[in-house]
C-alpha cells in the first residue's frame, strides 16, 4: 500500500477504510507519523476505531490512546466503548471491563476532559460487568457532577441495578424519567426477568407503547429463564404475527424452550426458519439446535449439527456431551469428551458436570471417580456442588454408601438438597432405610416446610414397617405450617400443540376419554 506525502485527510480515511489487515494498519499508522498527521487526534481516533472495530485489536488501539498528549472526550470515549464492547463479547472475563473502569478512573484523576453524558453510560456499563458496588460509585459521581437529570445516564443506571435484582432503586430510577423510551421499558422488563419476578415482567411488558425486537426478546428470555417453556413459545407466536422478525436471540430462547418442552416439530420449523434467514450461523444459534436436537431425543440430528460447526467453541461441545449424557449414552458422551481433548479443547466446570453424569448413567464408577480427579489435579477445577452431586449419585447408585458419606463428610463446600438429594434416591434404591431417614431429616433441616420432604419420610417409615411414626407424621401434616404438595406435571404435543397435565386433573376437555382409553390399556395389560 503506497500513500502519499500530500494525503488529504479525506483521502486518509478513504485508504483507512479500504484496508483489511493489522499490517495494513501499521503501514497507514507509519505514514501519519511520518507525515505529521499522527499528531493530529482525528487521525488517531480513525485508527483506534479501525483497530477495534475491524481487527478487534485491543492492545494495538490502547497504545494508540497511551501515545496520544492530553488526549480530548471523543478519544476517551472511543477507548471506553472499545472495553465495553470487548466485555460484552467476552462476559466470563471481567479484564476488559475493569481496563475501562480505571481509565474512567484515569479520566477523573486527570480532570481535563470532564466526563459527558456519553461517558458515564460506558462507564455503568462496564461497572455492570464487574460489581454493584462499581455502579454505585459511577452513579455518585454523576450525581455529584449533574448528569443525573440526563435520561440515558438514569436508563444505564436502571440497567445497571435491575442487572443486579435491586428492583427498587431500578423502578425509582424508571418513574423518574422524563421520557421513557423502549430501552428503558425493556431494561426493567428484563430486571424483573432476572430477579424471577416474571408476573411483574410480563405486566410491564405489555404496557409497552411501542415494542422493538429487544423488548420481544427480554420477555421470551425471561420467561425461558423462569421456566414459562410454553408461554415463551406462545409470545414467539404473537411477535411474529405482529410482524417483527426474530433474531439469533430470539431463536436461541425459544430453541430452550422447544428443547424443554420436547417440541421437536416446532424446533425443526425453527431451525429451518434460521437456516432461510441466516441468523443460524452463530454459535448461540448452533449450540441451541444441538441442545434442542438432543433434548427432544434426536440425538441423530445433534450430531449432525455438532459436525457441521467448524470452528466448535467448548459451549458446542459441552452441548453434545450433555445431550448424550442425558439419554443415556454414556460411552458416546465419552468419546466426545475425549475428542475435546484431542483438538485442545479446554475442558470447564460444565463438561465435566455432563461426564459425570454419563458415568452416573452407565453406571462407570471407577471411570468416574478418575475424572472427578482429572478435573481437580490436571486441569485445576475445583468441584462445584453438580459435581458434588453427580458422585454422590455415581456411588450411591452402586451401593457404596460409606465411600459417599466419606465424599460428603470431606466437602469443601456446606452440602445442599442436590447433595442429600441425590444420597436419597440412592437409598430408596437399594432400602436403606436407616440412611434414608437421615438424608431425609437433613434435607427437612434445609426446607422444613416442604411438604414433598415430609411425605417421602413418611414412606420410608412406612417400608420398614414403623406404622407409629407414619400416623405421627400424617397428624403434623395436618398442620398449617406445611404447603401443599405440588402435583407432578407432564406434557405432550400433538399437532404443533402442547398439552399439559397434572397429577388427578380433570380440567383438560378431553379429560373423560384420556381416563377411559387408559383404563382399557390397564385392563389390556391385566389379562
Amino acid at each position: 500500500m503506497r500513500c502519499s506525502p500530500q494525503l488529504s485527510h479525506r483521502d486518509f480515511v478513504a485508504v483507512l477504510s479500504r484496508c483489511s489487515t493489522r499490517a495494513h494498519l501499521e503501514q497507514l499508522h507509519a505514514h501519519a507519523f511520518v507525515s505529521g498527521r499522527a499528531a493530529a487526534q482525528t487521525t488517531t481516533f480513525h485508527l483506534l476505531r479501525f483497530a477495534v472495530l475491524r481487527l478487534s485489536c485491543i492492545p494495538y488501539a490502547r497504545r494508540l490512546f497511551d501515545a496520544t498528549p492530553n488526549p480530548n472526550v471523543f478519544l476517551y470515549s472511543a477507548m471506553l466503548s472499545a472495553y465495553v464492547s470487548s466485555a460484552a463479547a467476552t462476559p466470563s472475563s471481567h479484564a476488559h471491563a475493569r481496563g475501562a473502569l480505571e481509565l474512567f478512573l484515569r479520566m477523573l484523576r486527570c480532570g481535563r476532559p470532564a466526563p459527558n453524558q456519553f461517558v458515564y453510560p460506558l462507564a455503568l456499563r462496564a461497572a455492570c460487568a464487574v460489581g454493584v458496588r462499581f455502579v454505585r460509585s459511577v452513579h455518585s459521581h454523576a450525581c455529584k457532577s449533574g448528569f443525573c437529570e440526563y435520561d440515558v445516564i438514569r436508563t444505564s443506571l436502571l440497567d445497571g441495578y435491575s442487572r443486579y435484582g435491586m428492583m427498587a432503586d431500578a423502578r425509582k430510577l424508571f418513574d423518574g424519567l422524563t421520557e421513557r423510551n423502549v430501552v428503558s421499558w425493556t431494561a426493567l422488563v428484563s430486571g424483573y426477568a432476572r430477579a424471577g419476578k416474571v408476573g411483574d415482567a410480563i405486566v410491564l411488558f405489555e404496557r409497552i407503547p411501542e415494542r422493538d425486537v429487544a423488548a420481544w426478546n427480554a420477555i421470551i428470555s425471561g420467561c425461558t429463564q423462569n421456566g414459562l417453556f410454553v408461554e415463551a413459545v406462545g409470545i414467539l407466536g404473537r411477535m411474529v404475527a405482529k410482524g417483527f422478525r426474530p433474531n439469533a436471540t430470539t431463536v436461541s430462547c425459544v430453541l430452550s424452550a422447544c428443547g424443554h418442552l420436547g417440541m421437536l416439530k416446532i424446533g425443526k420449523l425453527i431451525h429451518c426458519y434460521a437456516w432461510r434467514t441466516c441468523v443460524g450461523f452463530g454459535s448461540s444459534v448452533l449450540n441451541g439446535l444441538i441442545d434442542m436436537y438432543g433434548k427432544c431425543g434426536n440425538l441423530k440430528g445433534a450430531r449432525w449439527i455438532f459436525d457441521e460447526v467448524s470452528d466448535r467453541s467448548l459451549t458446542t461441545w459441552n452441548s453434545l456431551i450433555n445431550c448424550l449424557a442425558l439419554h443415556g449414552c454414556s460411552e458416546r458422551a465419552i468419546a466426545v469428551f475425549n475428542e475435546m481433548r484431542d483438538e485442545g479443547t479446554e475442558p470447564d466446570v460444565v463438561t465435566f458436570v455432563g461426564l459425570l453424569n454419563a458415568c452416573t448413567h452407565g453406571g462407570f464408577v471407577d471411570e468416574g471417580l478418575r475424572y472427578f480427579e482429572l478435573m481437580q489435579h490436571e486441569h485445576g477445577i475445583e468441584p462445584e456442588i453438580e459435581h458434588y452431586g453427580c458422585i454422590i449419585d455415581l456411588l450411591g447408585r452402586a451401593g457404596r454408601f460409606e465411600d459417599a458419606l466419606n465424599v460428603i463428610s470431606n466437602m469443601r463446600i456446606k452440602s445442599d438438597e442436590v447433595i442429600w438429594g441425590s444420597l436419597l434416591n440412592a437409598c430408596r434404591i437399594h432400602r436403606q432405610l436407616e440412611l434414608a431417614d437421615l438424608a431425609i431429616r437433613k434435607l427437612l433441616e434445609l426446607d422444613p416446610n416442604n411438604v414433598n420432604y415430609v411425605v417421602m419420610l413418611a414412606n420410608v417409615y412406612s417400608e420398614g414397617g414403623l406404622w407409629e411414626e407414619v400416623r405421627k407424621i400424617r397428624k403434623s401434616m395436618k398442620g398449617d405450617n406445611i404447603g401443599k404438595k405440588l402435583p407432578g406435571c407432564s406434557w405432550i404435543e400433538v399437532d404443533r400443540k402442547t398439552h399439559r397435565f397434572y397429577s388427578g386433573d380433570d380440567a383438560h376437555p378431553e379429560s373423560e376419554d384420556i381416563y377411559d382409553t387408559l383404563d382399557d390399556l390397564a385392563a389390556s395389560m391385566e389379562l
